[in-house]
């Protein structure tokens, strides 16, 4: 079994490997994370352990890994099965390439674009011969809401709302028409544009908010909501 820890800007994950398929997965808080780690040990036969974090490595938290299995911290180091192309690896979010990692496992041998729509939305593009190259970085959904009560005198702060309508008729219904519809949008149309430098694209939509747009989106996707799990232990699996 393979143990996969991934701490992101919102949420903590924790999940549990079978090989490539996923037999557990749960969301935990950081002070969850120690007291759920050993019931996972005491539970599974875990091998092999590898952590990703978007923070600074908890040395308490990776010293009790380090008591319980092997452990690879998950950095630009790092063996990976696909090329990094990026011009500086050392600023790569994790995440952005375990979702390239994930999404060259899903489809071989051909061009893959990675949607994120987490806290920030973001695109990575990975070619038949899995080679990361990048991609682009923009506000997710909640971040764009925030903006506007931050940065602005009067606009509220409100909360993503379904199927809003195009045409907003009071101010919250036309900041949620604007961000997203907008959102939407910005997603269908920059797939078209990366459709056009690379014929017969697959498009893999990932992400806490890829649940509010996969639906909604003209061009053909694959919904993937555990990709970046998926990759994370596509790297223990290359690292046996």
């Amino acid at each position: 079994m393979n143990l996969v820890i991934d701490i992101g800007n919102t949420q903590i994950k924790l999940a549990i490997f079978s090989d490539r398929k996923l037999v557990k997965k749960q969301v935990y808080t950081s002070a969850e994370l120690p007291s759920a780690i050993k019931s996972l040990f005491t539970k599974y036969n875990i091998r092999n352990t590898i952590l990703s974090s978007v923070t600074k490595t908890n040395l308490e938290l990776l010293k009790l890994l380090e008591s319980k299995s092997g452990v690879i911290c998950f950095d630009e180091y790092t063996k990976i099965p696909i090329e990094n192309l990026y011009q500086t690896p050392k600023t790569l979010g994790k995440d952005r390439l375990a979702n390239a990692i994930g999404a060259a496992q899903l489809f071989k041998n051909e061009h893959v674009l990675c949607i994120d729509i987490g806290t920030c939305i973001k695109f990575d593009i990975i070619t038949k011969l899995a080679h990361y190259i990048g991609g682009s970085i923009s506000p997710g959904v909640n971040m764009r809401f925030q903006s506007l009560n931050v940065f602005t005198a009067k606009l509220p702060l409100i909360e993503r709302k379904d199927n809003p309508d195009l045409i907003g008729t009071t101010t919250k219904t036309s900041i949620q028409s604007g961000i997203q519809w907008g959102i939407e949008k910005e997603i269908d149309g920059t797939i078209t544009e990366y459709h056009r430098q690379y014929p017969q694209l697959k498009v893999v939509l990932t992400g806490g908010d890829h649940i509010h747009f996969a639906k909604a989106l003209k061009n053909s996707i694959f919904a993937r909501p555990n990709l970046t799990l998926e990759g994370l232990n596509e790297v223990l699996i290359f690292n046996e």
